[in-house]
């Protein structure tokens, strides 16, 4: 069941991991600003497509403070943590046009918890809001280099587009959309 746009819900990761998935909200920005110093500068290029520092700015209030209506924004926390709901380990992201005809997506994990099954959950969720959502297509861009997030959306079931208009960029994309398992069997 995909989580709704104000719930939380449990996930386990293909690595045994228990998390929790739950919306993000405008109180996020130091949790957004730390999961990006806990990941590497490269991480965060590959994300964000060029070099970024985590700072308090417009790119964290972008990342907090939008479109309920044609967004939907998650993170994963593990409540054992110390910082528990506060320590975001990675998060999703899924924008669609007002006609639902299509959609771009976005994942980030941690520099510190990446191939845990983290990312495949997080597109899991992503790929369940698109079907509920009723998207006809889902699209991402992704660095040429990026060859982890390829892989995912190769192993979840999208297809890697021969052309893009950037030559340092690939896109990818679900068409249609089709919901996933969080761990592959």
């Amino acid at each position: 069941m995909p989580l709704a746009p104000e719930a939380e819900r449990d996930i386990v990761t293909s690595k045994g991991r228990h998390l929790r998935l739950r919306p993000i909200r405008s109180d996020d920005d130091d949790e957004l600003i730390e999961m990006g110093r806990r990941s590497t500068p490269e991480d965060l290029r590959l994300r964000f497509f060029t070099p970024i520092r985590p700072e308090p700015g417009p790119l964290v209030t972008m990342l907090t403070d939008f479109d309920h209506d044609h967004h939907r924004v998650a993170g994963a926390y593990d409540p054992v943590l110390p910082r528990g709901p506060q320590e975001l380990l990675g998060g999703v992201r899924l924008i669609w046009k007002p006609d639902r005809s299509r959609g771009e997506f976005a994942i980030m994990v941690r520099s510190d918890l990446k191939r845990q099954g983290l990312g495949r959950c997080l597109m899991a969720e992503m790929l369940d809001w698109a079907v509920d959502l009723g998207l006809a297509r889902v699209d991402g861009d992704v660095l040429r280099e990026n060859t982890a997030m390829l892989r995912l959306v190769r192993s979840c079931g999208g297809d890697i587009l021969p052309m893009s208009s950037d030559p340092g960029t690939i896109k990818v994309t679900f068409n249609p959309p089709k919901r996933i398992k969080c761990s592959p069997e």
